[in-house]
């Protein structure tokens, strides 16, 4: 039986979202953390040259990173048209939330982007209707739901402590928006469920990823032209 060694790190959202499916899959693996601001010569020398981060090895083969975002499969049993609504949803959020978070957290990006890619997110959230979710296929998680929360709850972590290169107070006020405000119920209600997912809850280490080191880091970002 293949041996999978993951090398990731707990403060990145890809490798998050690699480890939450794999506990969904129930596989076995081993977890080896990377530093991503003082990666390991060994790292890029052995592991991946280009420094990618999540990477994996399968019983000492070459190894490489996991897809992207956009990339990774849905369980292979999958209706054609569920496997294309989770490859969608997975792009939207790859594509729309991605950006606008990382932007607003190191590149003075405008925490406003953030709600404008959840605008665009809101319509193919589950509804909250009798039967409609409370994940992307209903009752199935489904890897949709497995990107999609390695993003929300750092989001989510950021806001609510104005942690980004934005303005100090513009992320408070737009985690008001989006705990307060009737427009956001849905995402409100995807969250709660991606949160208390037990393969979230496992691999969500908030208390490092707002350590004083990475907060400072990112706040420093505030004072750069």
């Amino acid at each position: 039986m293949p041996q999978i060694t993951l090398y990731t790190s707990k403060t990145s959202p890809y490798g998050h979202y690699v480890e939450i499916a794999l506990r969904e899959a129930k596989a076995e693996y081993t977890r080896f953390e990377v530093d991503l601001l003082n990666k390991p010569s060994w790292f890029t020398e052995h592991i991946n040259r280009k420094g990618e981060n999540p990477s994996s090895s399968s019983n000492s083969s070459p190894t490489s990173s996991p897809p992207p975002a956009s990339s990774p499969a849905p369980t292979t049993d999958l209706a054609p048209v569920r496997r294309a609504q989770v490859r969608f949803f997975i792009d939207l959020v790859s594509t729309k939330l991605g950006p606008a978070f990382s932007n607003a957290l190191l590149r003075r990006g405008a925490p406003g982007d953030i709600l404008a890619a959840i605008d665009e997110l809101q319509p193919y959230m589950p509804s909250g209707e009798p039967g409609d979710g409370p994940f992307i296929l209903g009752g199935a998680f489904s890897n949709a739901d497995a990107v999609a929360a390695a993003y929300f709850v750092r989001v989510d972590g950021c806001l609510k402590r104005d942690i980004g290169s934005f303005p100090a107070g513009e992320g408070i006020a737009t985690y008001e928006i989006l705990c307060t405000s009737g427009q956001y119920a849905r995402y409100r209600a995807y969250l709660s469920a991606l949160v208390a997912r037990e393969s979230v809850k496992a691999t969500f280490h908030e208390e490092l990823l707002f350590a004083p080191n990475n907060v400072q880091y990112v706040l420093s970002k505030r004072a750069e032209k």
